[in-house]
């Protein structure tokens, strides 16, 4: 009885690292994805284009994270969300209207993930 535990545990523990590197390599592919939809899909009015470029994944903790790199992070919430336009720190009467690029990747990531995962998931022996 003791072989057939030890043989189920062996399994078990081959099958959870399967798992585990899958469902990881997957959101990888994906936010590496994401982030190049970001950068297809940025404005490139700002800083010659650097503000689309600057859009990277980093590993943070065993996530994926998306994000804009300095000095252009600064641009996303206000990109996104829309701003007055400020000169010589007056407001001048114009408004810049919203620009919605990150909102529509985050819901693709959202379902994407979960179709990937599903069709990797159901290959793991």
């Amino acid at each position: 009885m003791d072989n057939l535990s030890v043989s189920v545990n062996k399994v078990l523990a081959q099958y959870t690292s399967d798992v585990n590197m899958t469902i990881q390599s997957t959101i990888d592919t994906t936010a590496r994805d994401a982030a190049q939809k970001l950068r297809a899909e940025s404005a490139r009015t700002h800083g010659n284009g650097k503000y689309a470029r600057n859009w990277t994944v980093k590993k943070d903790r065993g996530r994926a994270v998306i994000y804009n790199k300095a000095p252009t992070y600064r641009l996303t919430h206000l990109l996104e969300n829309g701003h007055d336009i400020i000169r010589d720190g007056k407001k001048v009467g114009e408004y810049r209207p919203a620009e919605k690029h990150i909102k529509p990747v985050e819901e693709w990531v959202q379902d994407e993930v979960q179709k990937r995962l599903e069709e990797a998931l159901s290959n793991v022996d």
